[in-house]
């Protein structure tokens, strides 16, 4: 989807001419490798929380996924965590969700419900605001978004929109994002040049988009959530970007940043987004904000904070409990491949022998590797994105 060469910009000059030329050429070389690892297929994102079963039951009110059993979970929990994993089936496949709790590892300075508090306290849910945190979100396609918005919208849980809609787990901090058309609810695009602000936005109280009857609107059957990506806040949105595309099997595409386009601006005038899909098309976003607030918490500060945390990757640690998990015929490429750059990872065989592989990019968020030579694409086309 682009026309022009990534993470250059053209200069007049022979020697910007010439740096960019060898820029391109090592570029290249490196994407080529990570082209040649395994593909990458989308399985499970997972949240440290306070309180799994009550994370749990909320997330599951609003999306229709149903609790497993734990001979059923895809993720090797820790011994004494606390897992409730559900499950969200979509045209005869699904993908899972875990809330966790496991206090018995090291989380530093600031406890996961300190961290947790910091983040919902942030969100004010309001529309005409918007914080950088709400850019950590876990999103997923529908084929009737008016379902889920009545829903809400009888539960009179606030929720914002951008077409899309985005509501919080309450007391987590977690953003769940649902895309698709609807008619129930008012709708704007993205704003990347509106400002937010701790002294007039934070302060603004969310208020219902309602634009119909509830009391004569039926109770509809929620429909099949489709998982459609993974949003991560990042200081540094171009830095993570190029991580994920040196040691990943991804491909980056255009996220229509143009004046007039779905994200105008967000090209680096007011904002700097990346995008980037897996080979089942479920795609990572990185989302580097330039005029919005972060409220309660430094998206800097914390990544500074989660890569002193994490060291060398010695031992999991609470916050390795957030994570996005993508299966692959062989992790031992992708091992062999961190070691060779000096990337460091966890490598487990765990309890139920699946060969995992933890790590982490510049934002410290974590990524699980785990395999599963079986596993084959879940959907022929890419689900809706915005």
């Amino acid at each position: 989807f682009r026309t022009e060469p990534r993470y250059i910009r053209a200069s007049p000059s022979l020697h910007a001419c010439v740096c960019a030329r060898m820029f391109l050429l090592a570029t290249a070389l490196f994407c080529a490798a990570a082209a040649e690892l395994p593909p990458l297929y989308y399985r499970y994102a997972s949240f440290a929380v306070d309180d799994p079963n009550e994370a749990a039951r909320f997330f599951s009110r609003y999306t229709g996924a149903k609790v497993i059993s734990s001979d059923q979970f895809l993720i090797d929990a820790t011994p004494a965590a606390q897992v409730v994993g559900v499950r969200l089936p979509f045209q005869g496949k699904f993908s899972d969700v875990y809330f966790q709790n496991d206090t018995s590892l090291p989380a530093g300075d600031m406890s996961l419900a300190s961290f947790a508090r910091k983040i919902a306290t942030t969100h004010s849910m309001a529309q005409d605001d918007w914080d950088w945190w709400q850019d950590w979100h876990l999103a997923f396609s529908v084929d009737d978004l008016d379902a889920v918005a009545l829903r809400l919208m009888k539960d009179d849980v606030p929720f914002v929109s951008r077409g899309s809609l985005y509501f919080a787990i309450p007391r987590t901090g977690l953003i769940i994002q649902v895309l698709g058309d609807a008619t129930v609810y008012w709708k704007e695009p993205f704003l990347f040049c509106r400002e937010t602000s701790e002294e007039v936005t934070a302060k603004m109280k969310p208020y219902t988009l309602n634009v119909t009857d509830l009391g004569s609107a039926p109770d509809l059957p929620l429909p099949e959530f489709v998982p459609s990506h993974q949003s991560l806040a990042a200081s540094d949105a171009q830095a993570n970007a190029r991580w994920m595309e040196a040691y990943l099997n991804l491909t980056f595409f255009y996220p229509f940043t143009r004046p007039n386009e779905t994200h105008a601006y967000a090209g680096g005038t007011c904002a700097r987004i990346e995008w980037m899909y897996a080979a089942d098309r479920y795609q990572f976003h990185f989302i580097e904000q330039r005029v919005k607030r972060e409220g309660n918490l430094r998206i800097a500060a914390h990544e500074d904070y989660l890569r002193r945390l994490h060291g060398n990757l010695t031992q999991v640690d609470q916050y390795m409990l957030f994570r996005a998990a993508l299966s692959t015929p062989d992790v031992g490429a992708y091992a062999a491949n961190f070691a060779k750059h000096g990337i460091p990872t966890l490598l487990s065989d765990g309890d139920d022998g699946v060969k995992r592989l933890l790590v982490t990019p510049p934002n410290g968020y974590t990524i699980e590797l785990f395999e599963d030579a079986s596993h084959r694409p879940r959907v022929e086309k890419s689900p809706r994105q915005w």
